[in-house]
Formats: C-alpha cells, sequence, structure tokens
C-alpha cells in the first residue's frame, strides 16, 4: 500500500505525524509544569494556562487548511487548557485585582482564538460574564461586564471568524450602567463608569451592531451632561479626568458627523 503513495504525499504525512506527535509532547509537558506551578504560584499557573491555550489555538489556525483532522485535535486541546485556566481562577484567585486581572487576561485570550466551535466558545465567553457579574467591588464588576460585552461582538467584517449576538452586547452595557448607578450615588468619582460605557457605546454604534441604535448613544450622553452637571465646579483630579475623557468622546462623534462615510449615520446622534 505504501508504494502505492506519492512519496510528496508520504513526506508531507510523515513530517505531520512527527510535528503532531512533538507538539503534543510539548503540551503535555507544559500542562504538567502548570499543574505543578498551579498551588504555588496560581497567578502564574493561569497566565501560563492560558498563553498555552492561544498558542495551541493559533497552532490549530495555522494547520487547518492541510490538515483539518489535526487543527480540530489541537482546537479541542485548546479548550481544555482554557478550563484548566478557569479552575485555577475560581479554586485560587480571590483578591480583587487579582481576579480584574485575571477576567482582563482571559477575555483578550478569547479575542485572539479563531478555532473553537460555537458551543464552545460560547461555553467560554458565558463563563467570563459570571465571573465579571460576581466582582466584589462594584466598580470593577462595572468595568468586567462591560469588558465581557466584546466577547458576544467578536471579529469584524474581515476577520476569518466571527461572533455577533447582539443582544447580550446590549444586555452587558445595560447591566453596566445599572450599575454605574449605584455607584455614582456612592462617590461623584464614579461618574467616570458613565463615560466608560459611552465609549462602548460609540465603538459599537459604529461598527454597525444593530441593537446599539442612536437613541441608546443620545440618551446616554444626555445622561452623563445631567451626571456632570449635578456635580458642578469641583478642582477634584478624577472629576477633571472624566470630562476631559467625555470631551474627547464628544469630539470624536462630532468629527464623525461631518466625515462623509459616518455623516448620516453620527448625524443621527445628539449631543
Amino acid at each position: 500500500m505504501l508504494l502505492s503513495v506519492s512519496p510528496y504525499l508520504f513526506r508531507a504525512l510523515t513530517r505531520l505525524f512527527c510535528v503532531t506527535f512533538s507538539c503534543r509532547k510539548i503540551l503535555v509537558f507544559l500542562q504538567k509544569t502548570a499543574a505543578i506551578l498551579a498551588p504555588i504560584n496560581p497567578e502564574l499557573a493561569f497566565k501560563l494556562y492560558l498563553e498555552i491555550a492561544a498558542a495551541t489555538d493559533l497552532l490549530a489556525y495555522s494547520i487547518k487548511p492541510s490538515f483539518e483532522s489535526s487543527s480540530n485535535e489541537f482546537s479541542s486541546i485548546s479548550y481544555d487548557f482554557l478550563t484548566q485556566a478557569f479552575l485555577v481562577y475560581e479554586d485560587e484567585i480571590t483578591e480583587s485585582s487579582a481576579q480584574v486581572r485575571a477576567i482582563t487576561s482571559i477575555v483578550g485570550t478569547l479575542l485572539s482564538c479563531r478555532t473553537f466551535e460555537k458551543t464552545d466558545y460560547e461555553a467560554l465567553i458565558t463563563k467570563t460574564a459570571q465571573y465579571s457579574a460576581k466582582l466584589l467591588k462594584k466598580p470593577d464588576q462595572c468595568r468586567m461586564v462591560c469588558l465581557c460585552s466584546r466577547l458576544f461582538y467578536a471579529g469584524g467584517k474581515d476577520a476569518a471568524n466571527t461572533y455577533h449576538n447582539p443582544q447580550r452586547v446590549l444586555e452587558c452595557l445595560q447591566r453596566g450602567l445599572k450599575i454605574a448607578d449605584a455607584c455614582s450615588r456612592q462617590s461623584s468619582a464614579n461618574i467616570q463608569l458613565f463615560v466608560e460605557i459611552l465609549d462602548y457605546y460609540v465603538y459599537y454604534y459604529e461598527v454597525g451592531n444593530p441593537a446599539i441604535t442612536d437613541k441608546f448613544v443620545s440618551g446616554l450622553i444626555a445622561l452623563v451632561n445631567e451626571h456632570l452637571q449635578s456635580v458642578g465646579v469641583t478642582s477634584s483630579a478624577a472629576v477633571a479626568e472624566t470630562k476631559a475623557h467625555y470631551g474627547q468622546i464628544v469630539d470624536l462623534i462630532k468629527k464623525k458627523k461631518v466625515e462623509t462615510e459616518t455623516a448620516e449615520r453620527f448625524g443621527l446622534i445628539v449631543c
């Protein structure tokens, strides 16, 4: 049978077997290393699991055009490493700032992955959103819930893989607004949260998320104006920073109103 196989194909298959076998051995070694680190330095082990997952997904993506079955195998391995990272987060990472760093890293890793099946990706991003909603400090909770909205609208028009769930994006941002409202009652410095959420709204409006309409953006601008007026003139550095950030967003909207490609769409926003 081997004699009937093209020598070029035989060599290609042989190289694939060697590469796949070697990669498996490396991944097993890395998995064991991370498992040993987890009880000693959970945050480092967590980061290592994420880095291995991202690298394995990249490997799966790079060989997919030629070797789909091996690509699927490595994609499954990448998923397994992410689930291991999640377990470390749940069992070992308990300090608030460390949790925020961890969730931020998870979001970045998931946005970089390109080979997961839809059901696997949805399971991972839903779990990440749940972690965000359970953070102890409300400002952190607000920021991370909004950050997780990116997972529900991943990939642009020219991206190899996209996942768009416009309604879940809106749900994340509306939840963030509710948390921001509660935070702003405790401290005027937390008005910054509304401005950060406005940034998200403008971004999703610009990229064409159908759930984010001009009425939502205009309404949030009016809300921010109301909050800033209630604060009045203050020497607070935090409020000054918030006003500067807000000014930049408004300037961007005004710029989009006069640019040919975006004038019609952004002209609907009231600011």
